[in-house]
C-alpha cells in the first residue's frame, strides 16, 4: 500500500515545532514498522528552490518549494496548491491522509482521501487576544467551514473535533487519537521535588501567566516549589508581563525559563518534574499533556475544549478554570504535598496514554482508515458518521 501523507515535517526530525509535526513524525515512524507499508511523506517548505527528496526513518520524503502567496489564498486555488496536487497525484498513491491546512481544499481529489482535523485556526486566533488576530478569525471560520463541507472522510483526534465538525460536514468521522513519540513511554521517572512544569508558546491562548500566579500562591503557603518554563515568546509584551509577575512576586530564585526545548530534551525534562501545568485558554488535543502523561506526569490542564477528554479528573490530574489562580495554586499544592497522590495519578495516566496515545495502536487503527478507504474507492460516503475506536 502507497500511502502519500502531507503535512508539516521537520528538516530535523528529532525536533518537531508543534504539535501537528511531532504528530506527524510519530506516525510516520509507527506506520514505517508495520509490514506492506510505502510510506511518502510530502511537505511545503518556504526559501526552497526545488523538490528536495530525501528519508527518514523509513518513509520518503518530499520537500516542495512553498508558494508565497498568503496562505489562506493559496490553499483556495494558488499556484502552491496546484503544485501539491500534481506532485501527489504523479506519486500514484493508493491513499491520501493530509495534516495540514492545505488538506482542507484537497478533498476533491481523485484518490482515497482522509483529512485529520488537528485544530481550528480561527479559535486559536480568537483566543490569542490581539486585534490583528480577532480580524482574521471570521475569515479562516469561513475557510474551514468551506473545507470541511467539501470531506468525504475525516480524522477527529478528541471528542471535541467531533462535536465541532459534525454539524459542518456529511463525512465519515473516524476517532482516532494522535501518537505520542516511543520516547515518552520509555522514560523512566527522576522526579525532582517540587518542579512544575510548563511547555508551550508563551502566549496569551497558552496562558504560563496563569501558571506564575497560581505558583505565587503556592509559595506563599510555605510550599517549596520551582517552575520551568518551556517555549518561546511571539511577543515581547506578554513576556513582559512574565517578569513583572516573578518581580512582584519575588519569584526570581525559582523560576527558570528554558526557551525552546528541543523535543528530544522533552521526555528527561518531564522526568524530572512533579506536575506538569497547561491552563490554556484553547486547545484540541495538546501533545504536551498526552507527552506528560506518557511519561508518568499527574497534569493539571484546563477544563475548556479537548482537555476534559484527557484528563480522568481526580485520577490522573486535575481539571481547572484557566484563570481561577486560586483554584490552580490549590490543585498544585495537593498534588506537591501528596508523594502517594502524584504517584497515583501518574500510574493512572499512563496506563491511559498506553491505550491510547501509543504510536503502534494510533498506526494500526489508521491504517485500519486507509483499508476501509480504499476499498471503498473514495474518502467514504458522505452521510455515513461513525467512529473508528
Amino acid at each position: 500500500m502507497r500511502v502519500a501523507i502531507f503535512s508539516r515535517y521537520p528538516r530535523d526530525v528529532n525536533q518537531p515545532r508543534g504539535g501537528v509535526e511531532s504528530v506527524t513524525v510519530s506516525l510516520v515512524r509507527s506506520l514505517a514498522r508495520l509490514d506492506g507499508l510505502d510510506i511518502h511523506v510530502v511537505t511545503l517548505e518556504k526559501d526552497l528552490a526545488d523538490v528536495l527528496v530525501e528519508r527518514h526513518d523509513g518513509a520518503a520524503v518530499h520537500r516542495l518549494p512553498a508558494s508565497r502567496w498568503p496562505q489562506m489564498l493559496d490553499i483556495l486555488g494558488g499556484p502552491g496548491r496546484r503544485r501539491l496536487v500534481d506532485y501527489i497525484l504523479d506519486l500514484h498513491p493508493d491513499v491520501v491522509h493530509a495534516h495540514e491546512t492545505h488538506g482542507l481544499m484537497l478533498g476533491g481529489l481523485p484518490l482515497p482521501f482522509v483529512f485529520t482535523v488537528h485544530g481550528f485556526d480561527h479559535a486559536n486566533l480568537e483566543a490569542e487576544g490581539d486585534l490583528a488576530a480577532r480580524v482574521r478569525s471570521p475569515l479562516w471560520r469561513m475557510v474551514e467551514k468551506y473545507g470541511l463541507s467539501h470531506q468525504h472522510s475525516i480524522i477527529s483526534i478528541t471528542p471535541y473535533v467531533r462535536r465541532m465538525i459534525e454539524p459542518l460536514t456529511g463525512a465519515r468521522i473516524h476517532d482516532i487519537d494522535n501518537p505520542v513519540d516511543y520516547r515518552f513511554f520509555e522514560t523512566s521517572r527522576d522526579e525532582q521535588p517540587g518542579r512544575v512544569f510548563f511547555a508551550g508558546w508563551i502566549t496569551e491562548r497558552k496562558n504560563p501567566l496563569g501558571v506564575l500566579e497560581a505558583f505565587a500562591r503556592v509559595r506563599r503557603r510555605g510550599i517549596e516549589a520551582t517552575v520551568a518554563i518551556a517555549g518561546e515568546a511571539r511577543e515581547q509584551e506578554y513576556r513582559d508581563r512574565l517578569l513583572a509577575c516573578i518581580e512582584r512576586e519575588k519569584l526570581a530564585d525559582r523560576v527558570e525559563f528554558l526557551g525552546h526545548v528541543r523535543h528530544d530534551r522533552l521526555p528527561a525534562e518531564l522526568a524530572r518534574s512533579a506536575l506538569f501545568v497547561l491552563p490554556s485558554r484553547q486547545e484540541n488535543s495538546p501533545m504536551a499533556i498526552a507527552e506528560a502523561m506518557a511519561v508518568g506526569v499527574p497534569v493539571i490542564a484546563s477544563n475548556r475544549c479537548g482537555m476534559p477528554f484527557m484528563i480522568r479528573e481526580g485520577e490522573s490530574g486535575y481539571l481547572i478554570e484557566p484563570d481561577d489562580h486560586d483554584e490552580i495554586a490549590d490543585r498544585m499544592a495537593r498534588i506537591l504535598t501528596d508523594c502517594a497522590l502524584r504517584a497515583r495519578m501518574g500510574q493512572v495516566g499512563r496506563s491511559i496514554a498506553m491505550e491510547r496515545f501509543h504510536p503502534d495502536t494510533v498506526a494500526r487503527k489508521t491504517v485500519e482508515v486507509y483499508r476501509t478507504l480504499i476499498d471503498s474507492g473514495k474518502g467514504g460516503v458522505r452521510s455515513r458518521v461513525e467512529g473508528a475506536n
